[in-house]
């Protein structure tokens, strides 16, 4: 694999990392002391100004015709998309919202197929059913934690199958600009109208939480939150989406699961088990099948 995809894969591993360790890390700041639609406000408003501040020494113009995709990618990959996933995530547990967001890549690779042209061909359909396998047998083979317990598991499975959705149009929407500006130049932009939308829901709420009263545990997960999951995963993905198909980057969502889990071994919150060498197993088939390319024959093999 050339080192060109390679990073851009890397970049998506650890954008799934940070992914799995959300699931856990932000519930434990929700909802008190901060409720979802506050938490929200908080990572648009801080993923805004960084990328505005990274963006300085780029100087980089947007066309007015861009600026209006850019508004409506922004309602669906940040308004619609965390709103619904953080609101989900307080009412179900996190194992059971890993597993709801397993049909985004499957919602991704569908959108492409209508509206950027990507091939369909047997080998993704085997990657996206190992892939599904893989995640949906450590999901069922891990159980959930005590301490995370779900109030309203059904609603909150339908909120994050609505973020699997939003998080896929705002993929489609955004995958061509990709081609045509950095990616600080679009998250600026796109976080940007994001504040705008989630000011009305969570606004009032940011202002009402008690700041001086937080513990060093909340201030550490408001860290981890607005810096490593939203401005560097944010970051992280569109930079991959400029080097690989929008289908691959959903892809790695199946990895989600599995880190969660690593994760949770870490903080002494599970422990490990034969699952988790299957579920990899599948995970990784899964995901090279999708991203695996043939090689062009050189001019030499072709009789050129």
């Amino acid at each position: 694999m050339p080192s060109r995809l390679l990073t851009a894969h890397l970049a998506l591993f650890t954008v799934a990392l940070l992914y799995g360790a959300n699931y856990s890390i932000a519930k434990i700041a929700m909802p008190d002391p901060i409720p979802p639609a506050a938490f929200i406000m908080l990572r648009v408003l801080a993923a805004s100004l960084l990328f505005w501040i990274t963006s300085f020494w780029l100087k980089e113009k947007v066309a007015k015709a861009d600026i209006l995709r850019l508004a409506i990618a922004s309602a669906f990959g940040v308004a619609c998309n965390q709103l619904l996933f953080f609101k989900g995530l307080e009412m179900t547990s996190p194992i059971s919202a890993s597993l709801i967001m397993l049909t985004a890549p499957i919602v991704v690779l569908l959108f492409s197929v209508f509206f950027l042209g990507e091939r369909l061909n047997s080998l993704k359909i085997i990657g996206i059913v190992l892939g599904v396998i893989g995640a949906a047998y450590l999901i069922l083979n891990t159980g959930s934690s005590a301490a995370f317990k779900a109030r309203n598991p059904l609603l909150g499975n339908l909120l994050i199958g609505g973020n699997a959705v939003a998080y896929s149009i705002y993929l489609i929407m955004i995958k061509p600009l990709t081609q045509k500006y950095q990616a600080i130049t679009l998250l600026k932009w796109v976080f940007l109208f994001g504040c705008l939308y989630v000011l009305p829901f969570g606004g009032p709420g940011a202002l009402a939480i008690p700041y001086s009263q937080l513990s060093a545990e909340i201030w550490a997960v408001l860290a981890f939150v607005l810096i490593g999951v939203t401005f560097l995963a944010y970051l992280l993905n569109a930079w991959a989406l400029q080097r690989l198909p929008a289908s691959v980057v959903s892809s790695y969502i199946y990895l989600q699961p599995l880190l969660a889990a690593l994760v949770a071994i870490l903080l002494a919150a599970d422990e490990l088990r034969p699952a988790l060498f299957i579920s990899a197993a599948f995970i990784f088939s899964g995901l090279f099948l999708i991203s695996y390319k043939k090689r062009k024959p050189k001019l030499e093999e072709q009789g050129v």
